[in-house]
């Protein structure tokens, strides 16, 4: 399932559900269907997310990347990517919704919670 992302101040946001899911449980949100971060939360959701990129940094510095467990599709470990990577865009979006006081808005056909 798609999750869109979207502000006043910046271009559209679309990612998957999975990180989407992710980034939001960083950031103390529920993965429904409907949300909103407001202006006032923005500055504490970037160092929420700073903190994830601080994270991954520091596992690659340390070598750490090898031991993510990789499916069984054909993909090889230099080929994964992060959440701190993935976090990127969000990131921007969240800069420039700071910028101008703005919230920023996500919207999904439906709840996305983990499957059971």
């Amino acid at each position: 399932m798609i999750v869109k992302f979207f502000c006043k101040n910046a271009a559209d946001l679309i990612m998957f559900d999975d990180v989407a899911r992710k980034l939001l449980t960083v950031l103390g949100k529920e993965p429904v269907a409907r949300g909103i971060i407001l202006a006032e939360e923005v500055p504490e959701a970037l160092e929420r997310l700073a903190a994830v990129v601080a994270h991954d940094k520091a596992l690659k510095e340390k070598g750490h990347e090898a031991a993510v467990e990789v499916p069984e599709v054909g993909i090889e470990p230099h080929e994964l990517v992060g959440l701190g990577i993935r976090a990127q865009p969000l990131i921007n979006m969240l800069g420039r919704a700071r910028e101008k006081d703005e919230p920023v808005l996500w919207e999904a056909a439906k709840d996305f919670y983990p499957p059971r």
